[in-house]
């Protein structure tokens, strides 16, 4: 899928489904023709950034979030079902600061979650209307660029060729983006875990009185998510009897949990493995005319949770150094965005890496434990790419082209980042050998 950044007719416009809206106001336009192949979170918000390339956020997909969005609450159990904790609402470490509740109080952030359908829909509608061209079924096969006319350019499986000012490459791990970033593919590599991923709807799954008791809505109304841990390519379709095979083989799996496999239908389970890769310090290219954002940048465990917000966080922080760096500077403000975002995307993947590991631990500990949610600090949810991104834009710049100091600060506080590969987890975790993160990671 490709997009491509037009001047609407007016600062106000309709929603696709008839009411009104209000878009932000436009920075003046750059002049720079951006083209982003892939439809996904990542691709969606960076049209829309490239588009708004200023200050103000979305007021209307902001109301539309919060109307979307919902609060989790979780209970971890071991693979058996026999609970750990919980429930509890998923939310960050609590900070002391003021709020509504007094002075110098323990406060959380709020964290948006989201039907991911939902939240593209909401995307995908915005797109439509600032009236950006959004074309399907272009199927891309090559990436190329030409640094003697400023421009990249896409290839399609009919030979039609498409260029621009800069190509954006979010179309996931699956990307023929990386033969010009890196001159390589980047292999995956097996974690020996895997996960059954299926959707259900409730009713078709409450018809059963034992699966009806099981999933109770709590005293405040609201429901709670069960997450079990034990036994976790993209992706392939298996039946309800596969599932039950497994199953099978796991001491004290309950009854109620068979039923609600059973209970699904035959083409919406997925035997998804959980694959790792390695992180990669480039995602631009030699003439820095193309750029890869979200899973073709780096990819996340699906247990991560942060796959998405990562992707997001992407297309802010492009959006905003173009607009910095302006038509005549491109390849740098591709570059500055790659040194911005690097290091702080490495701690997370590798964070991912680490609470998998601490989470599947908890399956085999002791049941009156403390919830496993794993880390969730401030450094994560409390930043802001698109302030970053203006604050550090000039001295990143300098690095690069000079070599004056510039350390990264949206990583964990105190943290000096060092460069790490999974071999070097996967030896740790063979060895018993715990690995030390130096900083503030929580």
């Amino acid at each position: 899928m490709g997009i491509e950044l037009k001047q609407p007719d007016s600062a106000h416009l309709p929603h696709t489904n008839g009411s009104s809206g209000t878009l932000p106001e436009r920075s003046s336009p750059t002049g720079i023709a951006v083209l982003i192949v892939g439809g996904g979170v990542a691709g969606l918000l960076a049209g829309l950034e490239c588009w708004r390339q200023g200050h103000e956020r979305w007021p209307d997909m902001a109301k539309e979030n919060d109307r979307i969005s919902y609060e989790m609450w979780i209970s971890w159990h071991k693979i058996n079902g026999d609970l750990i904790s919980g429930p509890a609402p998923f939310r960050p470490n609590a900070q002391k600061k003021d709020g509504p509740e007094g002075p110098n109080t323990l406060q959380t952030a709020k964290i948006y979650r989201h039907s991911r359908p939902t939240m593209h829909k909401m995307l995908a509608d915005q797109v439509e209307r600032v009236g950006l061209t959004v074309e399907y079924g272009k199927h891309v096969t090559q990436y190329q660029e030409d640094p003697d006319s400023s421009k990249a350019y896409v290839i399609l499986e009919n030979n039609e060729k498409i260029e621009a000012d800069l190509v954006v490459a979010a179309d996931g791990i699956g990307s023929k983006s990386y033969s010009i970033t890196l001159g390589r593919q980047v292999p995956a590599r097996p974690t020996g875990f895997s996960i059954y991923r299926a959707l259900l709807p409730i009713d078709q799954a409450l018809v059963d009185p034992v699966i009806d008791e099981k999933f109770p809505l709590l005293e405040n109304g609201m429901s709670s998510t069960q997450l079990w841990m034990g036994i976790e390519s993209w992706s392939n379709k298996v039946g309800p009897e596969v599932v039950l095979q497994t199953t099978a083989t796991i001491d004290g799996w309950p009854d109620f949990a068979d039923r609600l496999i059973k209970a699904t239908a035959k083409d919406q389970i997925h035997d998804f493995k959980l694959m790792w890769r390695e992180p990669q310090p480039c995602w631009v290219s030699p003439g820095g005319r193309v750029v890869q954002i979200g899973d073709a940048a780096h990819s996340f465990l699906p247990s991560s949770g942060n796959g998405a917000t990562q992707g997001m966080e992407d297309a802010v922080s492009l959006a905003a150094c173009l607009r910095l760096a302006g038509k005549d500077n491109v390849p740098w403000a591709t570059r500055v965005h790659n040194k911005l975002r690097f290091e702080r995307v490495s701690c997370l993947q590798m964070l991912g890496v680490l609470n998998h590991e601490m989470r599947n631990r908890s399956a085999n500990a002791d049941a009156s434990q403390t919830k496993p949610i794993g880390i969730l600090g401030s450094w994560i949810w409390k930043h802001d790419p698109e302030h970053y991104a203006i604050e550090n834009y000039e001295k990143a710049l300098r690095h690069l082209t000079s070599g004056s100091e510039f350390l990264n600060t949206n990583v964990p506080p105190g943290h000096v980042y060092q460069p790490w590969t999974i071999d070097e987890i996967l030896k740790a975790k063979e060895t018993g050998r715990e690995i030390v993160l130096d900083g503030d990671w929580d």
